[in-house]
């Protein structure tokens, strides 16, 4: 029993010590660490997908839908502006 407790214990030793070699932004538990794998696996997901796959369709969609609500919006701030300097007609 004592053999089989020492042997989890520098097993447990070693990979603590084998973690805390590693540099500090690829150890599972750092900030970010999570976020970052999650990206690179998704970065290598869409890279082996076919061109005409919905989710590379949809991520070339979102910078021109980015643009046209960002045009949506002037246009409504400069109708809001146009409409606060018009006065009531009584």
């Amino acid at each position: 029993m004592n053999r089989l407790f020492a042997a989890a214990l520098a097993g447990a030793a070693g990979v603590i010590a084998w973690n805390l070699s590693r540099p500090a932004r690829h150890r599972p538990g750092a900030p970010g660490w999570m976020a970052r794998h999650m990206l690179s696996h998704m970065e290598r997901m869409l890279a082996s997908l076919p061109d005409n796959a919905p989710p590379k369709l949809v991520m070339s969609v979102l910078p021109k839908l980015q643009a046209q609500n960002e045009t949506i919006i002037a246009l409504l701030r400069e109708q809001n502006e146009l409409l606060r300097g018009q006065r009531p007609i009584p």
